[in-house]
C-alpha cells in the first residue's frame, strides 16, 4: 500500500475512501473518483497519433494508470451495443494499415484456426464415446446425441471454409491490420469510451467483431450490427469469409455433477450453432445478391 499512497501523493490525490475491485483501485476524492490500476499496454500513444480518443482521460505514473471513473449514463442495452459497434468500427478504421505478411504468416494463421477445429472435434468424438458407453444415458447425453450430426455438419462446414480461405489469400503479401481492443463487452463500454485495454494489440479487425459475436449472438441482431459495422468500415470478402468461419467452429463446454446445468449448457451450445448458421446463411444469400 504504500507504493500506491506515494502514487497517489506525487500525483496530488487526497483520497479519503477506496476500495478495491479486481485489479483496480477505485479511489475518492473530495471532488472526483479515480481509477488506478496496473499499467500493461502502451497503445495509448498510438491511439493519440491515430485521432482516436473514446477511452477516458488518464495518466501513466511508472507502473501504473490513472484514469477518470466513469459514471455510466442509463441507455437501454440495445442501444449501448449500436454505440460500441460504432466506436469500434472507428477504431479499426482509424488505426487500419496494410503490414507486409510472408506464406509463413498465412499460414500460422490457418494452422492455428485449423488446430481449432481440430481440438472441438476431438473434444465431441471424446464426449460421443462416453455417451455411447453409457449404460443409462443421462438427459444432458440424449440431448447431445439426437444433434450430434448437426455438430459435425459445422465443424466440416468449418473445416472446409477455412481450407478455401487459406487457397484464396495464401498469395497475398499484404493483410489489413488495426488495433483490436481484444476485449469487447458492454461492460468495458461506457458513455462511448472503451475501458480495459490491457489485452490491446495489433491484429485482424474481424477478431474484435468474432469475440464479441460469441458473448452477445443470442442478444442483438447481428444481422444489424454487421451492417452498421461495414457502413463505416467494411469487411473485405476474405475477412468477412473468415469471421462466419471462426463463429461457426461449435463451442466446448464442462460437463458437471449437476445434470439439470449439463442439459443447459449442452442446449445452450446448440442453441448458439443453429442461431449462427441462420445468421452465416442470410450473411451469405446477401453476399451472392
Amino acid at each position: 500500500m504504500k507504493e500506491i499512497n506515494d502514487l497517489l501523493k506525487r500525483n496530488n490525490i487526497c483520497c479519503f475512501k477506496y476500495q478495491k475491485k479486481g485489479k483496480c483501485l477505485i479511489v475518492d476524492t473530495k471532488e472526483n473518483r479515480f481509477v488506478i490500476k496496473p499499467h500493461k499496454t502502451d497503445i495509448y500513444e498510438y491511439l493519440n497519433y491515430r485521432n482516436f480518443d473514446n477511452y477516458p482521460n488518464l495518466q501513466i505514473d511508472s507502473d501504473y494508470e490513472i484514469s477518470d471513473y466513469i459514471d455510466e449514463v442509463e441507455i437501454p442495452d440495445e442501444q449501448k451495443m449500436i454505440d460500441l459497434i460504432n466506436v469500434v468500427s472507428n477504431l479499426h478504421k482509424k488505426t487500419t494499415y496494410y503490414k507486409k505478411i510472408s506464406e509463413f504468416d498465412i499460414n500460422d494463421i490457418y494452422e492455428k484456426i485449423k488446430k481449432q477445429i481440430d481440438d472441438v472435434k476431438i473434444f465431441y468424438d471424446n464426449l460421443m464415446l462416453e455417451v455411447e458407453n453409457s449404460i443409462y444415458m443421462r438427459p444432458s447425453f440424449y440431448l447431445l446425441a439426437r444433434n450430434i450430426s448437426f455438430v459435425y455438419k459445422m465443424l466440416n462446414y468449418c473445416n472446409q471454409n477455412i481450407d478455401l480461405w487459406y487457397e484464396k489469400i495464401k498469395q497475398t503479401d499484404r493483410i489489413r491490420v488495426a488495433v483490436i481492443h481484444n476485449n469487447l463487452s458492454l461492460e468495458h463500454f461506457r458513455n462511448n469510451l472503451l475501458i480495459s485495454w490491457d489485452n490491446a494489440k495489433i491484429g485482424l479487425p474481424l477478431f474484435d467483431l468474432y469475440k464479441l459475436y460469441q458473448k452477445t449472438y443470442n442478444t442483438y441482431d447481428w444481422n444489424e450490427l454487421l451492417n452498421i459495422y461495414n457502413n463505416n468500415f467494411p469487411l473485405k470478402d476474405n475477412e468477412l469469409f473468415l469471421f462466419k468461419t471462426l463463429i461457426s467452429i461449435p463451442l466446448k463446454f464442462a460437463i458437471t455433477n449437476i445434470e439439470i446445468d449439463n442439459v443447459k449448457l449442452v442446449n445452450e451450445k446448440l442453441n448458439y450453432l443453429k442461431l449462427t448458421e441462420q445468421f452465416v446463411t442470410t450473411k451469405i444469400s446477401e453476399t451472392e445478391k
